[in-house]
């Protein structure tokens, strides 16, 4: 019976933080930001056509831009609008370092985050 209190005793306290901070304003869940690559170090490499959604037609320009290590910087282009950038470097496997960002809503905010061996398409916005 007394842990039965507790537990209604956290969650009206949970209750009450999420109460008041949407009160004042605070939002509760924030979206995800992510930061473009810095093509700093980084040349033009090659550019081609691809399909960026899997329908056989090659609707999304792809840039591929390297630097002296042979790190790889990629943009994906489909209507004059960049939608997504990955991040493949050579000497670090480590997740934030290798990486695919995408805008979801082609509202300029990269708003989701893909590994390198994941599947994405251009967003439902480009359609």
């Amino acid at each position: 019976m007394k842990s039965q209190n507790g537990n209604r005793v956290r969650r009206f306290k949970g209750l009450s933080v999420s109460l008041a901070l949407f009160i004042y304003g605070i939002p509760l869940l924030e979206a995800a930001q992510f930061t473009p690559p810095d093509l700093e170090g980084f040349n033009l490499h090659a550019e081609r056509d691809g399909d960026g959604d899997g329908d056989g037609i090659n609707e999304t320009r792809i840039g591929q831009y390297l630097n002296g290590n042979g790190d790889s910087i990629v943009s994906f282009t489909t209507k004059e609008r960049l939608w997504a950038w990955s991040l493949n470097t050579r000497d670090n496997e480590a997740a934030l370092r290798n990486y695919v960002i995408r805008d979801s809503n082609c509202d300029g905010v990269f708003d989701e985050v893909y590994g390198l061996d994941d599947e994405f398409h251009v967003p439902d916005c480009l359609k």
